[in-house]
């Protein structure tokens, strides 16, 4: 979505992740161990915002408690999914009454914003229910020798986890071949909206614009809702360096990788992008189709999925690589030839450029939209070309595609982002036509998913719906979630008829003219009647 659309408040001037990996114990009277996962996620002058993972390698745990002491002065100011009792320099945090219980293998998270004076360190040293750190799991004295002393399998990542945690597993699951199954397993998907994607002046940080450092419990809270696929939007801008190498900040591209974990180890499908990148209205943006020096833009690019596609080319089929955003020359109208050529130039470095990354990258579904990702302009022959896939695994049968497709859909934007109360009611069902668009009803929403159909799905590519949604205007129409749900709802049926998986566009903002479906503060549900309506859960 544009970011006109979809900001908020910044509350972050800057981001300076850190990622620390400790191993600690459970009581002695059981197996136990355990990694803990800090990452300072954002940090400003005086303050800070902090997530902590951890994961249960051991016996399964009914209650924690996790204890460690700052190093420089720090102080807790504010705990979510937990209680925190802090005395000097020493902090305990206890399990919340929902995250107590955690499997083998399984993870509680929690997170906290907090202030220093002059610098701030990560904690080195942690102790779960009152067991010093060790490294590696621990028996009971009274387990048989031949109990294994390696740490156990955990749910599977791949092994280009950054090398300050212990290496997992990687998964060796299969690329679902077939694109209607494709769609089915991706389902009802949601969009991690304004977090990995929002930037201050240039500068990428998830708080930038309001929203807490991203948890597992929020991400276990859009699972158990029913949802199956999550997207995540990334922005790179100034985290990308200088010429000729344009390094990604390593601690930026950790952090990524971090939130992609917490959805996929979790089962979910997971689509990750480019999003900000290339918007005129965004400070520092430079994925610009009608800008002078694309050869350097190009090069930029490449170099940037380059990256990007490295750290992920051993996660199995569940990763989805989306090459962009909404790009455009930043009009709304017809599109302009030179800047169509450049977005389908874009798409094509990116597939080059993955697919030569190897491992599963040689055969994964990439993701790739048109102009806008405007369902007109993509499909009525304004320009658009689907990328060549010449370096994809010569495993792959000749007559499988991998290349997916990426549309949005909004209409009418009178009801779903105009913010006004006069719009507030869609479908066959209002009560109220003066209250309802002139256009973009259920018939039009249908015509728009067939023409995908006929120009894509019916040729093997599968369609992407990576965006829609509903902006909050109860404020002025009580009634007016009922339209939201039935909106949704239609969306998502005629998706599936159509042969198109889906994504709500959730920019993490409830009340006036939000579009958020959960509160991720406390990982709460905040709107179950549209949840229903897409997941029917």
């Amino acid at each position: 979505m544009h970011a006109l659309r979809k900001a908020l408040t910044a509350t972050a001037a800057a981001l300076v992740a850190v990622v620390g990996s400790v191993a600690v114990t459970a009581p002695a009277s059981a197996a136990a161990g355990c990694r803990v996962d800090y990452t300072v996620a954002s940090q400003w002058p005086g303050g800070f915002n902090a997530a902590v993972q951890v994961t249960n390698l051991g016996d399964p745990l009914t209650s924690w408690d996790l204890r460690f002491s700052f190093g420089a002065g720090q102080t807790v100011t504010q705990l979510w999914n937990g209680t925190v009792t802090q005395t000097a320099s020493a902090v305990s945090v206890r399990n919340a009454a929902y995250n107590g219980t955690v499997a083998t293998n399984g993870t509680a998270s929690f997170g906290f914003n907090g202030t220093f004076t002059g610098s701030n360190p990560v904690p080195t040293a942690f102790t779960l229910n009152g067991v010093a750190c060790t490294g590696a799991p621990v028996v009971p004295t009274s387990t048989p020798s031949t109990s294994p002393t390696a740490t156990p399998t955990q749910s599977p990542r791949p092994t280009s986890t950054p090398t300050t945690t212990p290496t997992p597993v990687p998964s060796a699951g299969p690329v679902t071949a077939d694109p209607a199954r494709l769609v089915a397993e991706m389902g009802q998907g949601w969009n991690l909206g304004n977090q990995l994607e929002a930037s201050i002046d240039g500068m990428p940080s998830e708080t930038a614009w309001g929203n807490p450092v991203i948890t597992g419990a929020l991400l276990d809270r859009v699972k158990a809702s029913g949802f199956d696929t999550v997207r995540i939007p990334v922005s790179y801008l100034g985290k990308i360096g200088a010429a000729p190498d344009y390094t990604v900040d390593s601690a930026w591209l950790a952090r990524i990788q971090q939130v992609v974990d917490l959805a996929y180890d979790r089962g979910l499908y997971v689509v990750i992008n480019m999003h900000g990148d290339g918007y005129k209205s965004v400070s520092g943006a430079w994925l610009i189709c009608d800008a002078s020096g694309q050869e350097q833009i190009r090069t930029k690019y490449q170099k940037v999925w380059q990256q990007v596609a490295t750290t992920f080319k051993d996660y199995d089929g569940r990763l989805v690589l989306e090459s962009m955003n909404e790009n455009f020359d930043g009009q709304y109208g017809t599109p302009t030839e030179p800047c169509y050529s450049n977005i389908n130039a874009y798409n094509q470095v990116f597939v080059d450029t993955v697919r030569r990354t190897g491992g599963t990258n040689a055969s994964r579904w990439l993701l790739v939209p048109g102009w806008n990702t405007n369902i007109d302009y993509t499909t009525g022959g304004y320009g658009f070309t689907i990328p060549t896939d010449q370096y994809r695994s010569s495993a792959i049968p000749s007559a499988d595609k991998r290349i997916m497709i990426s549309v949005h859909y909004y209409d009418p934007w009178d009801f779903t982002g105009t913010e006004s109360g006069a719009t507030t009611q869609w479908g066959p069902n209002v009560t109220d036509p003066s209250r309802s668009a002139t256009w973009g009803d259920h018939v039009h929403m249908e015509n728009q998913l067939k023409k995908v159909h006929d120009a894509f799905v019916v040729k093997g590519y599968p369609v992407f719906i990576g965006e829609y949604g509903s902006i909050d205007k109860t404020s002025a129409d009580p009634t007016n979630n009922r339209y939201r749900a039935d909106y949704a709802r239609t969306l998502v049926t005629l998706a599936k008829q159509y042969g198109a998986a889906t994504a709500y566009w959730d920019n993490g903002y409830n009340g006036v003219y939000g579009f958020g479906l959960f509160d991720r503060q406390s990982a709460t549900v905040t709107q179950q009647g549209i949840i229903t309506a897409i997941t029917g859960s």
